[in-house]
């Protein structure tokens, strides 16, 4: 329990080796219906212990239902925070065989390209924003995309190419 080491005093060590046995497993469960793998699950846990370790003065007594609430939390947060770190490693990751057959050219865009026009996209107005991101993130049809915003399907093309045109003239500059 190298984790110790970051507890001052002994009495807070003693409660921090309580608060471990008591509920780690409760955080590891929290922890693997997240992440629905028990290695990444045992490093957030590890990660949230981490956490109460150097915040100990905020922890109450074992016992008490707040701690117990507060623990959960902060497993929670610790798996959701490594959830996020290993999607954004992996995310960029697309290999030949997952592509689907198709006649359209592929293209690449540079990383940093990239996050240019993410940036683009999160500064679009509202509107064209969740229409782009119905149409080209969820892959759905204007028809469908009409449907669940209750507009038009023309107005659904009018606001693809309006936003385009924004993009595109963002990404001149």
């Amino acid at each position: 329990m190298i984790i110790l080491m970051i507890v001052d005093g002994p009495e807070e060590k003693r409660k921090f080796v309580i608060l471990y046995e008591t509920y780690r497993y409760l955080m590891l469960k929290v922890a693997v219906d997240i992440l629905h793998d028990y290695q990444l699950a045992e490093d957030a846990v590890q990660e949230a212990f981490v956490r109460v370790a150097k915040h100990m003065e905020q922890i109450g007594q074992p016992e008490e239902t707040a701690t117990k609430r507060y623990l959960i939390t902060i497993a929670k947060h610790a798996a959701i925070d490594l959830y996020r770190k290993r999607n954004k490693l992996y995310h960029r990751e697309i290999y030949m065989d997952e592509l689907p057959d198709s006649e359209e050219p592929l293209t690449y865009m540079a990383p940093e390209e990239d996050y240019d026009v993410l940036n683009i996209l999160k500064n679009l107005p509202l509107k064209y924003r969740d229409i782009f991101l119905l149409k080209y993130s969820a892959h759905l049809e204007n028809a469908e995309i009409a449907k669940i915003c209750n507009i038009r399907e023309g107005t659904v093309r009018q606001r693809l190419a309006r936003g385009k045109r924004l993009i595109e003239n963002e990404l001149r500059e």
